[in-house]
């Protein structure tokens, strides 16, 4: 689980990625509502459960609560923060 945020996203750190409109099917795939930026510096491991994760109320995106996928062309960008996690 990474920290994500729709704020502040023209300044990323080192350790920050931003997934944002002109990702165009990336973005779509990502399922996002607004630019974001994902900051892999603040991250930690959780169970994939229902302790931790929840269908979201009125099941609009089906009985699961995954909402998108980040997209192969953006795993790149997503390694290269991942790398400077620490720096």
């Amino acid at each position: 689980m990474a920290f994500g945020t729709s704020q502040k996203t023209s300044r990323l750190f080192a350790a920050e990625f931003l997934i944002g409109l002109d990702d165009g099917d990336a973005f779509r795939t990502a399922g996002l509502s607004y630019p974001t930026k994902f900051d892999l510096g603040k991250s930690l491991e959780l169970p994939y459960s229902a302790e931790w994760f929840a269908i979201a109320p009125g099941a609009p995106f089906g009985q699961n609560p995954k909402l998108g996928i980040l997209h192969p062309s953006l795993m790149r960008r997503a390694r290269v923060a991942f790398e400077a996690r620490g720096r």
